[in-house]
C-alpha cells in the first residue's frame, strides 16, 4: 500500500470548488431514464449520452473526478480515444464502480446486502492497470418497522471495510457509500440516528479491517426526512443535523466526505449542499458526487435536441458551476429560480 499516494488521490478528489460526476448507473437504471425522456437506451446511445458529459468544454474546473459503470470504461470518445484516458489528460480523474449490487439479507425482510466481494482483488488490478485512481462501493440502509436492524448495518459495514481494503492494497482509493434511503416515511430524526449509528459501526470496523483512513473518502445522504413522510425539506435543520453526525461521528483523518443527491431535486441537493458548507470549515473536504442533480435537465435537453452538442454541454457545465458553488459555500441560491426557469422553457 503506497499510502502517500492514495492520502494525494484522496485530496484531489475533494479539491476546493470540485465534485465527482457520479456516471455509473446501471444499463437498466439508464434505460428507465432514458425512457422517461423518449431515448433508445442502447449500447451506443449510453456511450454518446456520456461522451458529451466528459468531454464538455471546461468540465474540469468543477470536477475532480467521474464513476465510471464497467461498460462505459472501457469505451471511448468519438476521437477512439478510452475515456479514462482523455479525463486523465484532461485533469479529471477516473474511477469505477465494483459493487454487483444489492441482495435480500436472508433472515432480515426488507433489508439488504451489497454483492461482489468475490473475485474483486483481481477485478482491482484489472482497473488499476487500465487508470482506474478510485472507485465505489454502495450499500443501502432502510429504514422503516423494526429497521434498520444492528445485524444489517454490521454485514454492509464488514463488505465496506472488506472492499475498501482490497482496493488500497492495489493503489485505488475506496469511496465507500453506506446510503441511508430517502425512500420513506421516517422523521428527520430517524435518519439522523440511522446515519449515527452506521457512521459508528462502519468506521469501527474500516479500523478492525486496518484501512488507512487519509487515503479513504466517504460518500453519504443528507440527514433528511422520508420522502413519503409529508415533511417538507427545511434546508438549515438538514444542514444542521447532517454536520452534527459527521462532526460527531466520523474520523477527523479521514480523506474526505461527498454527497450523493439521493433521490432530492437538483435545487435540494445544491442548497443543502451549499448551507452545510457554510457550516464549516470542516475538517475533511467536503464536495458533491452528484448523478441526477447534475445531469436531469441536461438528460431532458439531449432528449429534445440530440445534434445541439454545445447547448447540452453548456448546460451541463452551468449544472457544474452550481454545484461547485455550492461545495464551497459561496452559491446564490436566488440563481437556482433562474436556472429552473431556463431548463423549464427548454422543455417547452
Amino acid at each position: 500500500m503506497n499510502q502517500e499516494e492514495l492520502q494525494i488521490i484522496s485530496k484531489a478528489l475533494v479539491s476546493s470548488g470540485k465534485g465527482i460526476l457520479a456516471a455509473d448507473e446501471s444499463s437498466n437504471t439508464c434505460k428507465k431514464r432514458f425512457d422517461s425522456v423518449g431515448i433508445e437506451c442502447t449500447e451506443e446511445t449510453r456511450r454518446k449520452y456520456r461522451g458529451l458529459l466528459f468531454t464538455s468544454p471546461g468540465a474540469s474546473e468543477f470536477m475532480s473526478g467521474v464513476i465510471f459503470y464497467d461498460e462505459t470504461f472501457w469505451q471511448s470518445s468519438d476521437e477512439d480515444q478510452t475515456f479514462p484516458k482523455y479525463l486523465e489528460i484532461n485533469n479529471i480523474i477516473p474511477g469505477i464502480k465494483v459493487d454487483k449490487g444489492l441482495i435480500n439479507l436472508p433472515g432480515f425482510p426488507g433489508e439488504k446486502l451489497t454483492q461482489g466481494l468475490d473475485g474483486l482483488p483481481e477485478q482491482m488490478i484489472k482497473y488499476a492497470d487500465a487508470g482506474a485512481k478510485f472507485a465505489k462501493w454502495r450499500s443501502v440502509i432502510a429504514i422503516g418497522e423494526n429497521i434498520p436492524t444492528e445485524e444489517c448495518i454490521k454485514s454492509n459495514a464488514f463488505v465496506l471495510a472488506r472492499y475498501a481494503r482490497i482496493c488500497q492494497d492495489t493503489g485505488i482509493v475506496p469511496i465507500v457509500e453506506p446510503e441511508v434511503l430517502f425512500d420513506g416515511t421516517h422523521t428527520i430524526e430517524q435518519s439522523e440516528q440511522t446515519l449515527a449509528k452506521t457512521y459508528e459501526i462502519l468506521f469501527k470496523t474500516m479500523q478492525e479491517m486496518r484501512v488507512f483512513m487519509p487515503g479513504a473518502i466517504l460518500k453519504t445522504s443528507m440527514v433528511l426526512p422520508g420522502k413519503d413522510s409529508g415533511a417538507e425539506i427545511n434546508h438549515d435543520d438538514t444542514a444542521k443535523r447532517t454536520v452534527r453526525v459527521l462532526h460527531e461521528h466520523v474520523p477527523q483523518d479521514l480523506g474526505g466526505v461527498v454527497f450523493l443527491s439521493g433521490g432530492q431535486k437538483s435545487n435540494d441537493a445544491f442548497i443543502n449542499l451549499n448551507r452545510i458548507a457554510k457550516l464549516g470549515p470542516h475538517p475533511w473536504g467536503v464536495t458533491f458526487s452528484y448523478s441526477r442533480a447534475l445531469q436531469d435537465p441536461v438528460l431532458k435537453l439531449w432528449a429534445k435536441d440530440r445534434e445541439n452538442k454545445k447547448a447540452v454541454q453548456d448546460l451541463f457545465l452551468n449544472q457544474l458551476r452550481l454545484a461547485g458553488a455550492a461545495s464551497l459555500g459561496e452559491l446564490d441560491e436566488s440563481e437556482l429560480h433562474d436556472n429552473t426557469e431556463a431548463t423549464k422553457s427548454q422543455d417547452l
